[in-house]
This record gives structure tokens, C-alpha cells and sequence, in this order.
């Protein structure tokens, strides 16, 4: 699950504009491995796609950075 996280915040510290490019090539990428590892990987991101492509401010941030 570790590689889950790194992988997302990876993809939310690109560019909005990059980031579905970005989504779709790793996509690929772990679509053609034979890994089990790997296409589990691949699956959970293809669940989560439209929150890791989703450019919107995350409201708890927003408030949080409100109170500083």
C-alpha cells in the first residue's frame, strides 16, 4: 500500500494539466507487467482515478491553512 501513496502524491504534485498524461502512462506501464503486485497497483489506482485527477482544493486544507 506504500507504493499506493507514493504513487498519488506523486501524480497531486504535477501540474493539473500533466497529470491525467501522467496517470494514463503509468497506467500502461503497469498494465503490460506481470507482477500481481503491480496490477493490484494498477487497479487501485484505476479506482481512485477521479480523486487523483480531481484539481479541486481539499477542504480540510483549506481550512486548516485558514487558521495559521
Amino acid at each position: 500500500m506504500i507504493m499506493f501513496d507514493r504513487v498519488w502524491k506523486m501524480l497531486k504534485e504535477i501540474d493539473a494539466t500533466e497529470r491525467k498524461k501522467a496517470f494514463d502512462a503509468i497506467i500502461e506501464i503497469l498494465s503490460s507487467s506481470e507482477d500481481e503486485e503491480m496490477r493490484q497497483l494498477k487497479d487501485d489506482l484505476l479506482a481512485f482515478e477521479g480523486d487523483i485527477l480531481d484539481d479541486s482544493e481539499d477542504p480540510i486544507n483549506t481550512l486548516l491553512e485558514g487558521e495559521k
